[in-house]
């Protein structure tokens, strides 16, 4: 969706966190040249000053510049923004002050051409929770599984969707609701349809559905689980 939104817009500028992500890879950092024969080190400017460059440069003729940020619950985000945290705040630029992104580059605002969109996935239990700090300086939409439309050569199994969805919308309270299996899980090629979406249910969305009920949650639609399995692909979930 990301993708879409930004594709024929303008410059774009792609960049995925992990739990290492660090300040030095997101902003600005001073990185050793492994291959000097000497010990040197250059400078390294990570996505974030790149994607502020170019909107300044091209800010008098009104291109747009899109930075997407893909997983960004899996970092420390603090440690990540360091002080370019204080940009994010629209109000900010009101102050007059101005915060140093790396030398020769300091700023009271962000360009207003530059457009920063960050995904997540709200499955991921097990990552840090965005802080409400951070929440407050975007907009946030939810994207939620839904029956699409593809591409030719490949098939969207809406059958096999609208019942794993069913059963979620019967049983699930509205915080489990957002564990519900994507899209992107129905999406097979035309070539055998049905023995891929088989196998797609048999090692991907059945192991996924048993590890929610395994760890305490969907416990009130566990026997429409089972008998969905069993009926669907011939597969017990607890044998």
């Amino acid at each position: 969706m990301a993708k879409r939104i930004v594709e024929g817009q303008g410059q774009v500028f792609f960049t995925q966190f992990h739990a290492e992500t660090s300040y030095s890879d997101f902003v600005y950092g001073i990185m050793p040249d492994v291959h000097a024969a000497e010990l040197k080190y250059s400078e390294r400017e990570g996505a974030f000053v790149k994607a502020i460059k170019a909107a300044l440069d091209s800010e008098k003729n009104g291109q747009k510049v899109f930075l997407i940020i893909d997983e960004i619950n899996r970092a420390n985000l603090s440690n990540v923004l360091g002080p370019a945290f204080y940009l994010l705040e629209p109000t900010m630029s009101d102050s007059g002050i101005e915060i140093e992104i790396c030398p020769g580059l300091s700023l009271n605002k962000l360009p207003e051409n530059l457009y920063i969109i960050a995904t997540m996935n709200t499955a991921d239990r097990s990552l840090a929770i965005v802080d409400f700090a951070l929440r407050r300086r975007f907009a946030w939409y939810t994207l939620y599984p839904h029956v699409i439309t593809v591409e030719s050569g490949i098939v969207f199994r809406d059958k096999e969707f609208n019942d794993i969805a069913a059963i979620f919308e019967n049983y699930a309270t509205d915080e489990e609701l957002n564990l519900q299996p994507g899209h992107a899980y129905y999406i097979v090629s035309n070539k055998n349809p049905d023995n891929e979406i088989k196998t797609r249910l048999k090692y991907e969305i059945m192991p996924l559905i048993k590890e929610y009920l395994n760890d305490g949650m969907l416990s009130r639609a566990k026997d429409d689980f089972v008998n969905y399995f069993r009926e669907t692909i011939g597969e017990e979930m607890y044998r």
